[in-house]
């Protein structure tokens, strides 16, 4: 089927992914930034026999749900254009809809979605690109820098070191390539990861950038200079963030929930789910820093942590030394690998695999291994459902699905599945 460049469309739902669904001469289009129930027009950006994609050109009838987008452009929330329970509730017809299709699942069990208080202001960190003294994000499906000078998902004091970057950013002439920002929401103070060129005309260059932002920012607490390369040492810049009375120390790289506030509402949701007793043994694979084994080793005999990558090891082996916990082994290790060897009896499980999903060879040696529980934390509804299915097929019952909106104004949709023997 060929389309044109532009065509009419009645939205009908919304799609994983974020984009609205309607028909067109029998074929579906995806069009990002339409709303259920509006009449649009769409400009067509690429087309398949079978389907296009396309985006919003002009809101012909808008549907009650449509708001004024606080920044408009910003591909990096897509969402910002919808009443905020209105994004809960597409969030769920969509988890809904993901596990019905994907999982086989007739009426799966998933409860209303836990809202954000701060639906803005919540992200603790950003990785934003430099260009032609231009920092901001790549637009959608390009690297071309928008220029950005505060993000209004940002904690507010990511933004306060942001607008001194700027300020600052002359001293680097066009050294600089990309920046991190990470900030404690418990402590208030903010870390950053200047990246550019290697030669040592770059790094003294960046050096120099750093000492100045450094002077203008007291709440900077460390900045540093292409981190993981071999003359430099990442760890000498760390952050403190605290969940659940757990302090964790955190370099510039490490993977950390992005919104500190819900990541304390997804363990809860955990600790209920999991139900643990005093003498179980844990296992958390895929653990990361160790966001959930830490915490919850206070109420495990043992926990297993499962995290192929050495820095995450290193920075969750440096955090519960920090907060004296002793029943936290981990494994640096791919889990497929490391649940092939692990001794049994396992009473419950973790899993929080990374957006592409579990492998499929850890999903079998886990059904061997048999936990009594499995809670599934899971970044994609469609990645969870085909997940889901060995365990189903091994005769694990979908107990509960639990959706937290940990990411406001984007279509990103966190979940907890219940899994239960």
């Amino acid at each position: 089927m060929h389309f044109p460049d532009e065509i009419e469309l009645h939205i009908e739902r919304m799609a994983q992914g974020g984009a609205g669904v309607g028909r067109w001469n029998g074929a579906a289009v995806f069009a990002s930034g339409g709303l259920p129930g509006e009449h649009v027009r769409v400009r067509i950006n690429s087309q398949k026999s079978a389907y296009a994609l396309g985006t919003v050109a002009e809101v012909l009838t808008a549907a009650p749900e449509r708001v004024a987008p606080r920044l408009p452009n910003a591909d990096h929330m897509p969402w910002q254009h919808i009443d905020y329970p209105a994004q809960l509730h597409f969030k769920r017809e969509i988890l809904r809809e993901q596990l019905g299709k994907l999982a086989g699942l007739s009426d799966p069990p998933v409860a209303e979605v836990i809202p954000a208080a701060q639906p803005w202001g919540y992200r603790n960190t950003a990785h934003l690109h430099v260009t032609d003294k231009q920092i901001g994000y790549y637009a959608a499906q390009s690297h071309t820098v928008r220029d950005l000078d505060a993000d209004p998902l940002l904690l507010p004091v990511l933004n306060l070191v942001l607008g001194r970057l700027r300020q600052a950013l002359p001293e680097a002439g066009t050294a600089l390539q990309s920046v991190t920002l990470r900030s404690s929401a418990t402590y208030g103070y903010a870390i950053a990861a200047l990246r550019g060129a290697g030669d040592p005309a770059a790094v003294k260059a960046l050096n120099t950038l750093a000492e100045c932002w450094r002077s203008q920012t007291p709440e900077l607490a460390g900045v540093a200079i292409n981190p993981h390369q071999a003359q430099h040492d990442a760890s000498a810049v760390t952050l403190h963030e605290e969940l659940d009375g757990v302090v964790f120390s955190l370099g510039t790289d490490s993977f950390f929930q992005a919104n500190t506030a819900q990541a304390e509402v997804l363990l809860a949701e955990l600790r209920q789910a999991l139900a643990l007793q005093p003498g179980e043994r844990l296992l958390d694979a895929y653990s990361g820093i160790g966001t959930f084994a830490l915490p919850l080793a206070r109420v495990a005999r043992e926990i297993i942590a499962i995290e192929e990558n050495p820095i995450a090891v290193a920075d969750g082996e440096r955090s519960a030394h920090f907060n004296a916990i002793d029943n936290v082994t981990f494994v640096t290790a791919p889990v497929e690998r490391a649940l092939a060897t692990l001794e049994t009896p396992i009473g419950a499980a973790i899993l929080d695999p990374p957006r592409r999903g579990c492998h499929p060879a850890a999903l079998a040696a886990l059904t061997t291994l048999a936990p009594a529980r499995i809670a599934y934390v899971s970044c994609h509804p469609g990645i969870l459902a085909r997940d889901l299915r060995p365990f189903l097929a091994a005769g694990y019952q979908l107990a509960q699905v639990q959706p937290i909106d940990l990411f406001p104004q984007t279509p990103h949709i966190e979940c907890l599945a219940l899994l239960v023997r």
